[in-house]
């Protein structure tokens, strides 16, 4: 499977409507039907998978064991879900709630996850990644003790 990678910036038209990189439209699998679905994220994002693999991501929802805990994210998470599909122009849809949850006014990132993606406010997604802990030291206590670094 090819792997999304990457960010892009966009602007978001009056619609809802953002562009997806061609990039990352010429790698969706036949099996997506050129549909993604689009779902709250944490940390303020929204999350952007190919309705192929959201599927395979659903499945797994679905055998979570039952807790009032798991119950809360699902419906939290359930509650922003919507499937759209690309336009001639390679755009995708968002909601107006979504678009809320999400924090979206104007300008977006879309930063490449591997399987899927994650659409930002820009501004959100730029203070994200620039406030706190500087990258070594976020990085070396991430990859470290799980996988050691890239080689």
């Amino acid at each position: 499977m090819a792997r999304f990678r990457g960010r892009y910036n966009f602007s978001i038209d009056q619609k809802g409507r953002i562009n997806i990189p061609s990039k990352f439209r010429k790698i969706l699998s036949p099996a997506a039907e050129e549909t993604f679905v689009i779902s709250r994220g944490p940390d303020n994002c929204l999350w952007a998978y190919p309705k192929d693999e959201w599927e395979k991501y659903e499945d797994k929802l679905e055998i979570m064991p039952m807790d009032s805990e798991v119950n809360k994210f699902q419906r939290t998470m359930q509650d922003t879900v919507s499937d759209t599909t690309l336009d001639r122009q390679g755009r995708i849809s968002l909601t107006p709630h979504q678009m809320k949850v999400a924090g979206i006014n104007k300008d977006v990132s879309i930063i490449g996850r591997g399987s899927y993606l994650e659409i930002w406010d820009k501004a959100k997604f730029e203070e994200y990644t620039g406030n706190g802990e500087n990258y070594d030291t976020v990085c070396y206590r991430s990859l470290n003790p799980r996988i050691g670094p890239a080689s």
